[in-house]
């Protein structure tokens, strides 16, 4: 909603609808600094009488909605009347949460938010509200610019495509390869690279668009005594207008004349880096680096939503002790399939693993002890397993695999590599120790259940009919 608009009216608008509808608080404002002034100002507010719009705050310690501006970090207060600091503009207000508005680590305003419930805000309203300022910070920055600048419209545009973008995505790699191509749409004839930093702080180039083929080391070379090297260190836009000026300089794209690197920044952590290339010397106007500055903020703010949405499914369907994925998950993975062999008219198969005696080495040897004997046949069964293949933990002792395309006639030789794998796991680290012994049960689709749940039946009957027969697979296997 608020980047659909380059009106700042609309935007703060849309803002404070937001605010009002999806978070149920009565009084919001946004203040702005007055670039001439440096003092933040009421520019729109809800739930306030018209005299607050007409008041002035200084930047500093004086006020909350100051010392916001001035810190640039949030402030909550769960009780407004334990802090002497704060201005009460509405006597009903209770609780107040104050955001920085953040457009390149400069605060351009404040977000206030009030509600007349003491401590009304969760610390998963404050983290989504964060998230929502930035999104607030970069529309009121985008907006504010074309009203006084009048950029050209190939900036107007590029930004919706983006958000647009950024909205339809649903995972990285596919939202870099449209920002990528939007990027490169804007800028003719250039080198898009878009790099991102792994969780070892790696760089590595993830999106590309253009006609040449990048060359990895080059990005290695940039990064040490570059343009990268010199945006991460300004942590703003560089532009290298005349390649052949500089001697020995390592370009990003071979065959380039001029480059321009815009540090992809969120929350103050540098995600990555935009950088665009040019055959030409001197391709880079004013307007270029403003239009790619724009395109490099929202691009990072959504890049980072991507990341955190990837993250957090990755937490909800992955089990923390092996890696797996959880039972949860398993059940996703098992309509997804279904779903599938419908389509393709396939057919596939679950096989589940229980391990015998498990609660027994767990008393015996502890807990930590059992831990490390699932780690090891959760790595084994990785090893053996197809890359198509699924593997989720079902419960303390139990593992289930998803077998795509994947017959009932195949399933014998399947339970028995993995028989043979899994019975060599020691109980202990001693040779006398005796090896891990599994029972194995299996359900095929469509042959034994229409549904997710008639097969799940199907395979806890089964494994329950197979414990009887330690170390050997089920007939129906």
């Amino acid at each position: 909603m608020i980047l659909s608009s380059m009106d700042v009216d609309t935007v703060l608008h849309q803002i404070l609808l937001v605010v009002r509808n999806y978070f149920g608080t009565a009084n919001a404002a946004v203040f702005l600094v007055d670039p001439a002034t440096r003092d933040l100002y009421c520019r729109a507010h809800i739930g306030y009488s018209d005299a607050f719009t007409n008041s002035q705050i200084k930047l500093g310690p004086e006020s909350i909605t100051g010392r916001v501006a001035q810190n640039k970090m949030p402030v909550y207060l769960p009780d407004v009347r334990t802090d002497p600091k704060y201005i009460p503009a509405d006597p009903k207000v209770r609780s107040e949460l104050a955001l920085p508005l953040l457009v390149r680590e400069e605060a351009i305003g404040v977000l206030s938010i009030g509600s007349e419930k003491l401590d009304f805000f969760s610390d998963e309203m404050i983290g989504l509200l964060t998230l929502f300022a930035a999104q607030a910070a970069v529309a009121l920055e985008n907006a504010r610019l074309y009203s006084t600048e009048r950029r050209r419209m190939r900036q107007i545009e590029l930004i919706n495509l983006i958000a647009r973008s950024a909205a339809a995505a649903n995972d990285l790699e596919q939202l870099l390869g449209n920002l990528a191509d939007l990027i490169e749409d804007t800028f003719d004839d250039a080198e898009i690279g878009i790099l991102l930093r792994d969780r070892e702080g790696r760089l590595a180039l993830r999106a590309h668009a253009g006609k040449s083929e990048p060359q990895p080391e080059n990005f290695i070379v940039a990064e040490r005594s570059g343009i990268l090297a010199e945006a991460f260190a300004a942590r703003m836009n560089v532009v290298v207008n005349d390649i052949s000026d500089r001697a020995q300089w390592p370009a990003c794209f071979a065959g380039s004349g001029s480059e321009l690197c815009i540090p992809l920044i969120s929350f103050g952590e540098t995600l990555g880096a935009l950088v665009v290339a040019h055959s030409a010397p001197h391709f880079f106007a004013a307007d270029d680096r403003s239009i790619a500055q724009a395109a490099a903020d929202v691009c990072a703010t959504a890049i980072r939503s991507v990341q955190l949405g990837e993250e957090l499914r990755r937490i909800t369907h992955t089990d923390s002790l092996t890696g797996l994925y959880n039972q949860r998950y398993f059940h996703v993975l098992a309509a997804e399939e279904i779903a599938r062999s419908n389509r393709y008219h396939k057919q596939f198969s679950l096989l589940m693993i229980e391990l015998k005696n498990f609660a027994q080495f767990n008393a015996k040897l502890g807990f930590e002890h059992g831990d490390t004997i699932l780690r090891k046949v959760a790595q084994s069964l990785k090893m053996l397993m197809r890359g198509v293949d699924s593997i989720c933990r079902y419960g303390p002792d139990r593992f289930v695999l998803v077998l795509p395309e994947t017959g009932a006639e195949q399933l014998h030789s399947v339970a028995n590599k993995l028989n043979d794998a899994l019975g060599k796991i020691r109980a202990e680290e001693k040779p006398t120790s005796p090896p891990i012994v599994s029972h194995y049960a299996s359900a095929t689709y469509p042959a034994d259940g229409a549904s997710e749940l008639e097969l799940v039946r199907v395979l806890l009957t089964r494994i329950a009919e197979d414990r009887g027969i330690p170390n050997s697979t089920n007939r129906s296997s």
